[in-house]
């Protein structure tokens, strides 16, 4: 076969080769299959079946998840397969085969009574485990139409995962995994499963016609670039092993300055820190050598489940991070609910456009009990470390003192209690155009800034982030953006509040030169990132920097400046 190569979107950088895995997503839902009383033997068995691989899979996850994230987590698979075991359920299923219907409308229809059931349930705790029966049941669903399942993936060879879209969830049980790169129809570069796939180094490109890949055919995939190449020529093969080797030995160079300050050449001291969206990622940004958390998502507490975390489970989490990061800062960002992350217990009504809606502090400041009770575990974790809590998706002064209010309140009741708390710096995130272009003002109320680059080009470009068919309107490198940035970053120097920047532009080696100009104080970016950072930052000078900046802000186009930035990186 001939070389074919695709151009998409980029979503994670890196370079890497394997063989195609496709894996197709198969909706939970009914089919209305009738069979016939001569047929029910058969469906009987094709569940026996079913229910055996299941459990196999499930076997097979739940070490992965034991090596990976520990007994605790491992304990809910384990929940998992106890569920194939209970009696009222499989009892469910084999009765509504034996009433006329298809093993597969038997699965659906017992899955959904019996969620429901749990979802009718006072108790929180009971309530939870609706999703893991639906869990199990979706399970159960794919292996009975013969579907792959991602955790079937055991090939000692590379792997690159080919799909429509994956759930973030869904990527985290594949890695490790031998998968070295994926290839996506849908998702833009800063969704959360490319946020995760970042985390994880892999390699990640999205817009690509999938139906082009078959399993097992051999494919390179240049996540920086957005190519992907399928059945590679034995000279195109070659060249990319070579480039993997050498991209490999510069990693290897980087991770040896883990430990060193990223300090320019001409004394100039930049913070790299890392994003986390669970305390467990504390260790990866130590292990990366960051020197503090810039960006706790902390909605993701939040998701997946029937109500929200109590205070206490938010105590845990958040003292957890604090503690193992101690002393250095964790920047703990109130829940961003919202946009892309649906949390459906809140009850939000759909919107016509969602990431303009009702989200982050908007839904904080309204639903007070919400922010309050998250205010308080924070105070409460701030024993333990160096808390900086930041506010998302400010665009009034007002949200800022409203919001500082609930603080106060906060802080009055732990006192009021006896519950020992401790102090933090209050920040907010600038993200949107109306914050940048309002940060003089801002500053005054606050003790830091953190740039969210991801929401901010999006709402000053009017490009949606999660739309691969648009992204190359998307560009954190174009000259509006940067002139907001800039704005922000001279009104945070005039009020001596500190600077940094948690989106994904912090980790990009080509915007390195205009953040070291701006003189930021600190980057937080996915983990994997760090040593590349730090090691072009102790490359360059603060006055060449400075230069450079000031020649990107005369520019007028962003190919212009992304080309002038290509040209002095690669002279670094």
């Amino acid at each position: 076969m001939s070389e074919i190569k695709l151009k998409g979107t980029p979503l994670s950088p890196g370079l890497s080769y394997g063989y195609a895995f496709t894996y197709k997503t198969i909706p939970f839902e009914q089919r209305n299959i009738v069979i016939k009383t001569k047929d029910v033997e058969k469906e009987l068995s094709r569940l026996k079946d079913a229910i055996k691989k299941t459990r196999e899979s499930l076997e097979k996850l739940k070490d992965r998840t034991k090596k990976k994230l520990g007994e605790e987590k491992a304990g809910i698979i384990e929940a998992h397969m106890l569920m194939l075991e209970d009696p009222m359920f499989i009892q469910e299923i084999e009765n509504t085969i034996k009433e006329g219907h298809s093993a597969e409308d038997a699965v659906y229809t017992a899955t959904m009574k019996i969620k429901k059931m749990f979802e009718d349930i006072p108790d929180p705790y009971l309530r939870e485990r609706a999703a893991d029966v639906e869990d199990v049941g979706s399970r159960l669903f794919r292996n009975l139409l013969g579907a792959k399942d991602l955790e079937s993936i055991g090939r000692e060879e590379s792997t690159i995962v080919v799909a429509s879209d994956l759930a973030p969830s869904e990527l985290i049980a594949i890695s490790g995994n031998n998968v070295v790169g994926l290839v996506l129809l849908h998702g833009g570069p800063t969704s959360h499963m490319a946020i995760i796939a970042k985390s994880l180094d892999l390699p990640a490109v999205s817009g690509i016609d999938i139906n082009t890949i078959s399993d097992n055919n051999i494919i390179i995939i240049d996540g920086t670039k957005g190519e992907v190449t399928i059945n590679p020529s034995p000279e195109t093969l070659s060249q990319v092993k070579r480039k993997v080797e050498e991209l490999k030995k510069e990693q290897e160079e980087a991770m040896s300055l883990k430990d060193a300050p990223a300090i320019t050449s001409d004394g100039f001291k930049l913070k790299l820190w890392g994003n986390i969206a669970h305390p467990n990622e504390v260790s990866s940004v130590l292990s990366f050598g960051g020197k503090g958390i810039g960006l706790f998502r902390t909605e993701f507490l939040f998701m997946n489940r029937n109500n929200p975390p109590s205070e206490d489970e938010q105590f845990e989490a958040y003292s957890k991070a604090l503690a193992e990061m101690n002393p250095n800062p964790v920047v703990i960002r109130t829940m961003d609910a919202g946009g892309d992350k649906e949390i459906f217990y809140l009850n939000i009504p759909k919107e016509d456009n969602p990431f303009l809606g009702y989200r982050a502090i908007r839904i904080g400041i309204t639903e007070e009990g919400l922010l309050l009770t998250q205010l308080r575990a924070l105070l409460r974790s701030a024993t333990y470390g160096n808390l900086y809590i930041m506010f998302p998706m400010i665009s009034s002064l007002w949200e800022v003192k409203r919001a500082k209010d609930l603080l106060r309140k906060a802080a009055r009741q732990l006192k009021e209690e006896g519950i020992e708390q401790g102090s933090a710096k209050i920040g907010i995130m600038i993200e949107i155009p109306s914050a940048a272009l309002m940060a003089d003002e801002l500053a005054k109320e606050v003790d830091f800034f953190s740039i969210g680059t991801n929401d901010l080009t999006q709402y000053t470009l009017a490009v949606d982030r999660g739309n691969a068919k648009i992204s190359r309107w998307y560009d954190h490198l174009h000259p509006a953006v940067l002139k907001l940035i800039d704005m922000t970053a001279k009104a945070a120097k005039k009020h001596k509040i500190e600077l940094g920047m948690c989106g994904e532009m912090a980790g990009d080696p080509l915007a390195l030169p205009i953040l070291i100009g701006m003189e930021f104080d600190e980057l937080s970016m996915s983990p994997p990132a760090i040593p590349k950072i730090k090691r072009l930052t102790r490359k360059t000078s603060l006055g060449r920097a400075k230069e450079i900046t000031q020649k990107v802000l005369l520019m007028k186009d962003a190919t212009e400046v992304r080309t002038f930035l290509e040209e002095m990186t690669s002279q670094l």
